[in-house]
């Protein structure tokens, strides 16, 4: 009888023990969430202070077109869209200062340029850990995804987005449709996303593609704005995140947007295998890009028969295991050719329909290096990156959007912009920032 009264207080010693352990625990994480909410409060109050977008004229509004099955905008007069990528968001306590320093920057850049409407390129969010993964600290990507959409709703301005590797992955609570259904949300008007494909029978299925039709000023379609989903990472496990297992446009969207590419050529009355100009975004590079800074690496950066160096560096650090500076999609895929790996470029371009006439990409936030490979634009954006890599806030060179005009007619320009030189924001605002020193050693070209 002692015996079993022993081991019946020694039971409840280790139940106290072990409910004593949940509580700390579930205390300390309702302290961390907590403090993040308010990091998160705290950034949309300085979001609401700052001075919306002042436009000269009414931006062209984008219309959803039920017969289209897509946002059309005309082009009354020259259209003028940006390209902002890479924003990294932490939303915590360990990014505090460098989130405000990302939002002035936006501001900055919006209130310049006055866009009609933005696409951004990706990785608007950076929740993951802090300080050991350089993240904010919280784990709650829709709430981080909440601070993008107060940004653009309180400045006025337009805009959609294809989404990143780090707007959802194994650290975010909410899954990419999760996060796709949250900027499909009514509450915020200036977002134009629309989840138009997904693809079911992927297993982690892609959300961020979409359509955008420009039209004349007499009606007829002058080109498309193509938006693909480059996916995050090729599971969801953590060794897939930790390292750098991406993922690349899968066949069924590929084949969604080449369908669609076709149905609106035809629609436009476009005959004899003539189809749609488009431009694409999205946001980790296809093997292409690999392709064309090989070619001309072996060349000494001096044009090839199907590469022509046009304008940037390529600043990443040079990865010996990968063979060059470029993360594209599929690059732990070593024995594979880059350009063979997702098939988009040869259904899409000039062996395929022929309707691709430029692709733009963030991701690589310190490459802005555009080429023309077999007669089609590959160009990275400029990031705002002041989070995910180490000591980047300090470094301005690479820190910049893209703005294209397209013009009545469909003719089209575009032009890489700096956030300081060309935007007029303060270098030494939040951080001390080196305009002419890249963050790495030995950018080439």
């Amino acid at each position: 009888m002692a015996e079993k009264g022993y081991s019946g207080r020694e039971g409840k010693k280790w139940l106290r023990v072990l409910l004593t352990v949940v509580c700390c625990l579930a205390g300390i994480f309702l302290l961390i969430y907590a403090v993040n909410f308010c990091c998160s409060l705290s950034l949309r109050s300085y979001i609401r202070s700052l001075e919306p977008v002042a436009y000269d004229s009414a931006p062209l509004v984008p219309v959803y077109d039920e017969a289209l099955g897509h946002y059309v905008v005309k082009t009354d007069r020259d259209l003028k869209v940006m390209m902002l990528s890479d924003i990294h968001i932490g939303g915590g306590a360990w990014s505090v200062k460098q989130d405000r320093k990302t939002v002035y920057e936006v501001a900055v850049m919006l209130r310049k340029e006055k866009p009609d409407f933005v696409i951004l390129g990706g990785d608007n969010t950076f929740a993951v850990p802090g300080p050991v993964f350089r993240g904010g600290g919280t784990l709650d990507n829709a709430m981080v995804a909440r601070d993008i959409l107060e940004l653009f709703e309180h400045e006025g301005v337009y805009f959609t987005t294809v989404f990143g590797n780090h707007d959802t992955e194994a650290f975010g609570y909410v899954g990419r449709k999760g996060i796709g259904k949250l900027y499909e949300s009514d509450r915020y008007p200036h977002c134009l996303f629309v989840s138009e494909f997904s693809d079911p029978d992927s297993a982690r299925p892609s959300v961020s593609n979409q359509i955008i039709a420009v039209e004349n000023s007499d009606g007829s379609l002058a080109r498309l704005i193509l938006l693909m989903d480059t996916h995050d990472y090729i599971d969801g496990s953590l060794d897939a995140t930790i390292n750098w297992k991406y993922d690349a446009i899968h066949p069924a969207q590929t084949e969604w947007a080449r369908q669609e590419i076709v149905s609106l050529s035809e629609k436009a009355g476009l005959t004899g295998g003539d189809v749609l100009r488009t431009i694409c975004f999205f946001h980790i590079p296809i093997g292409e890009y690999e392709t064309a800074y090989r070619e001309l690496e072996a060349n000494g950066f001096a044009d090839t028969l199907d590469s022509e160096y046009v304008e940037g560096v390529w600043d990443e650090e040079l990865d010996s295991d990968l063979g060059g500076r470029i993360w594209y999609g599929g690059c732990y895929r070593k024995e594979d050719p880059p350009g063979s790996i997702d098939g988009f470029f040869e259904a899409l371009g000039p062996d395929g329909i022929g309707s691709l006439e430029a692709c733009f990409c963030g991701h690589d936030h310190v490459n802005d290096a555009i080429v023309r490979y077999r007669g089609v634009l590959l160009g990275y954006n400029r990031s705002v990156d002041n989070l995910a890599y180490s000591g980047i806030a300090g470094y301005g060179s690479q820190r910049g959007c893209t703005v294209f005009t397209l013009r009545d007619g469909g003719e089209w320009s575009y032009e890489l912009k700096n956030v300081y030189i060309d935007c007029g924001a303060d270098p030494e605002a939040f951080f001390h920032v080196e305009l002419n020193t890249p963050l790495y050693p030995n950018p080439v070209p």
